[in-house]
């Protein structure tokens, strides 16, 4: 019923789970707090909260945590993704998409752009996924960002913009990613009756009239649909034991997985250094590192992995990182009471597609 009451009061839904400050109270991670512009966003101990009174429904925070720990159900990813491929077949390849506040003037065929609540809303993932999906280029059509109530989300919506041209280029892609105010004249129609429907009003509108029970069903769905995540009934402190393997639950974050696709298909990198915050890079200080696994045990994605030794007296120890599973949460960093990890946004373009991890050597023979 928590599920559902969220659902019913924001468009943005927190699975504990995921947030790598529940996960261990050492953890810095603050990305949603900081992206958030309504302030909205509450982090204390184990706990996030969001006060659906003050959010906004921007999609902000949904797009800085690294762990899909916060997830928007108006639109989800996925249907916000196929109204915009959509787009491109009635477009010639542009992938168009348009702020609610334009959106709602009616002036244009619905069937021809991807509709959110705020540019906020679009993250650099979606971007990179469709232009790997054949988009020739990206149009954002909003109804005038100066004078809206949500222009204080631009920050959030320029920075998505700005991550997809790096990684894009990164990768020799140079699409025109362009934003207007009102629709092109050539997708405007004289008369809409009859195109705006029930199906027009999103996820979360559709959810409101209904039952709890069927906004529970609905938001666990959506939850299940976007990330593959199974609600448990059990207590966090269940949720979260660390297992015979000496690590937490592990997490597959599909957008991650999804942007490493798509800059797959876009074409090879070029050599240097790619800065993203979606993908980390660490290193350790093996002189100060004294084995203890804490990292290990806390990294939720398995990125960083140690070796099980054949003789428990060896003095010599590898830890394994792959840069392909890392989303810069820092919380390796965060529980290395030797401070011996330092965590960059800077990732070696050949690393990054590299199936071998890297390898640190500690300890001496």
């Amino acid at each position: 019923m928590q599920v559902a009451e969220a659902l019913e009061k924001s468009p943005v839904i927190v699975v504990a789970d995921r947030c790598v400050v529940v996960r261990n109270r050492n953890a810095s991670c603050r990305k949603c707090v900081r992206a958030c512009p309504a302030e909205a966003i509450t982090v204390i101990a184990n706990e996030v909260s969001i006060d659906p009174a003050s959010c906004m429904g921007c999609g902000s925070c949904v797009a800085a945590c690294p762990t899909e720990a916060l997830v928007h159900v108006g639109p989800t990813d996925a249907m916000l993704k196929q109204a915009a491929l959509r787009s491109m077949g009635q477009n010639d390849g542009c992938a168009v998409i348009a702020c609610a506040r334009i959106a709602s003037k009616r002036q244009a065929d619905p069937e021809r752009y991807a509709e959110v609540p705020c540019f906020s809303r679009i993250d650099e993932v979606l971007i990179v996924d469709l232009v790997a999906q054949g988009a020739t280029s990206v149009l954002l059509v909003d109804g005038n960002c100066a004078t809206c109530k949500n222009r204080v989300c631009l920050e959030a919506a320029f920075t998505a913009v700005d991550q997809a041209h790096a990684l894009l280029a990164a990768h020799g892609n140079d699409i025109d990613i362009a934003s207007i105010t009102g629709f092109p004249d050539e997708m405007k129609v004289e008369d809409t009756s009859g195109m705006y429907g029930s199906s027009r009003r999103g996820f979360l509108s559709d959810a409101l009239g209904v039952a709890k029970d069927t906004a529970k069903t609905a938001a666990k769905t959506a939850i299940e649909n976007e990330l593959g995540y199974k609600i448990d009934e059990r207590s966090i402190g269940e949720r979260l034991r660390v297992g015979p393997d000496g690590k937490m639950p592990q997490l597959v974050v599909k957008r991650h997985e999804t942007a490493l696709n798509a800059l797959d298909m876009i074409g090879q990198p070029e050599s240097g250094a790619i800065a993203s915050r979606l993908f980390g890079s660490i290193s350790i200080n093996t002189p100060k590192c004294n084995v203890c696994g804490m990292c290990v045990t806390f990294c939720p994605t398995r990125a960083l992995m140690r070796d099980t030794p054949k003789n428990p007296s060896d003095r010599i120890r590898y830890f394994e990182f792959s840069a392909a599973d890392c989303v810069q949460c820092g919380l390796c960093k965060d529980v290395c009471w030797k401070c011996a990890i330092t965590l960059s946004n800077e990732v070696d373009a050949a690393e990054l597609y590299d199936f071998e991890p890297r390898v640190f050597r500690i300890g001496s023979a």
